[in-house]
């Protein structure tokens, strides 16, 4: 089964959200890569039926969140309800990111603000593609949650 193959694809955890005229969502996501250096870019698969991505494409723009591996606990918050009827942003401390007003949580690693560049349909998800105009590190010393399927499904 092809399932068991992409268990040994080693990806990180981030939270992706967005904010459209005051709606906040976000969702965790492992399937984020860099599609681009110049201009720098990121790339996000996600379910089309989500939240966060109907709010992606009324907004056009995004954060990819960097989760440390000691945030379970958040990677499961945003992963395991749904922003339509479960507000995550009231269980976190969060600010607004710099240049797009993004929400932003307290404690990640660092994050990418991204405006959207362009949306592809692959399989049953959708890439959504930024053009990443702000970035912020905040913990240089702080190790990357990697996401291996068996340990969450």
């Amino acid at each position: 089964m092809v399932k068991d193959a992409f268990d040994y694809l080693v990806q990180g955890v981030y939270i992706v959200s967005t904010e459209f005229e005051n709606q906040l969502s976000g969702l965790t996501a492992a399937w984020v890569m860099q599609s681009s250096f110049k201009p720098a870019m990121l790339a996000v698969s996600l379910g089309p039926t989500r939240r966060t991505a109907e709010l992606i494409e009324k907004s056009g723009k995004f954060a990819i969140q960097i989760l440390d591996e000691s945030q379970r606990q958040l990677a499961e918050l945003f992963g395991y309800y749904s922003s339509r009827n479960f507000d995550k942003f009231s269980k976190v401390k969060w600010s607004k990111s710099e240049k797009l007003g993004l929400p932003i949580i307290e404690g990640v690693l660092g994050y990418f603000e991204c405006e959207l560049e362009g949306k592809f349909v692959s399989g049953d998800h959708f890439i959504y593609n930024g053009r990443i105009v702000n970035h912020k590190v905040f913990r240089q010393n702080g190790k990357p949650m990697i996401f291996l399927m068996r340990d969450w499904f």
